[in-house]
């Protein structure tokens, strides 16, 4: 691969991202790695902020961007056999134990088989790398996450050694479905009142806080789409699952089709099974005594959901 390093500094950029590059650099340098700034990789016409032993990318994201700008840069390094590590170097706000992520922050999360979802930032003003790994969606940009941080000066190898100690775990959260179906139906009838969705429940003769509770649970992988849980999860049960009877079976395949046909997906730098939020939801059915699995990627109907008659509050554990 053609390539040539060029002027340390890029026109227009951000003394957060020209001091992080710089960082970068000299850490990688004094840990015996051959490494280049603003390298441009003639092959897929791409300059990256940092290339490592000719076969890593490390690209520093600061500012704001359209996401799909940053997953076309991906699917470019990848292309060319490059390795692509994205580090964020955004605040993000903590606020009563909470990490208040936004969209695009969102989209800097990865999914690993220890870490579960996490990603890395590293801020340049006092020189820390943090890792926030387990993150466990709370609302829609509210997370709870357990935190790794490194100084600078930090060696490779011992980050490292840190991750790998790391075993896998998830937050509990136990959710009052009861007062969250409250807040849900004040949010369609208060802002989302000419929305295509409750006007498809009311023109079928339903009323939204009295569909059954196992509709709109929020679950860990809601964040990664767009389509809130209310929505997807009405459409699956009013054209799919109200239409079985106890002890019919089915397919995963039906319920996975109607899925992805309502459902928006978030925009992520990287690819990620995202149909894996419907299979999470069959199983939160299992769990609630709805279905059973049988074999693989087939269910038993147990009991239908019921609609609510009386508005007692349920706490459901997800």
């Amino acid at each position: 691969m053609a390539s040539s390093k060029c002027k340390f500094a890029s026109e227009g950029e951000s003394e957060r991202h020209l001091n992080g590059k710089k960082y970068f650099l000299e850490w990688l340098i004094l840990q015996d790695h051959q490494t280049d700034v603003e390298v441009y990789l003639s092959e897929i016409k791409r300059q990256a902020d940092i290339l490592v032993d000719g076969h890593t990318v490390i690209e520093y994201q600061c500012s704001t961007v359209p996401v799909k700008e940053l997953r076309q840069r991906t699917e470019d390094y990848l292309m060319a056999g490059l390795c692509v590590h994205w580090i964020l170097g955004q605040d993000i706000r903590m606020v009563k134990g909470r990490y208040y992520l936004t969209a695009f922050q969102q989209a800097f999360i990865k999914k690993g088989p220890k870490l579960g979802y996490y990603l890395m930032q590293y801020l340049p003003e006092n020189n820390r790398w943090t890792l926030l790994y387990h993150i466990t969606m709370d609302t829609t940009n509210r997370f709870y996450a357990r935190a790794m941080t490194f100084e600078g000066r930090v060696q490779l190898g011992v980050i490292k050694r840190a991750v790998q100690r790391i075993k896998y775990a998830s937050f509990y959260v136990k959710r009052d479905v009861a007062f969250e179906r409250q807040k849900q139906c004040y949010f369609y009838t208060r802002f989302k009142k000419q929305s295509t969705f409750l006007r498809d429940v009311y023109e079928q003769g339903y009323h939204l806080q009295y569909l059954p509770m196992e509709v709109g649970v929020v679950l860990p992988m809601q964040f990664r789409v767009k389509t809130p849980a209310m929505e997807w999860q009405f459409y699956l049960w009013k054209s799919f699952l109200r239409m079985l009877d106890r002890g019919d079976s089915f397919e995963v395949t039906g319920v996975m089709t109607l899925f992805e046909k309502h459902v928006v997906l978030m925009p992520l730098i990287w690819d990620e099974y995202r149909a894996e939020l419907c299979l999470e939801y069959l199983q939160f059915l299992c769990k609630q005594g709805i279905l059973r699995a049988d074999g693989v990627e087939r269910y038993v109907v147990l009991q239908q959901m019921k609609e609510v008659v009386n508005e007692e509050a349920r706490f459901l554990d997800i």
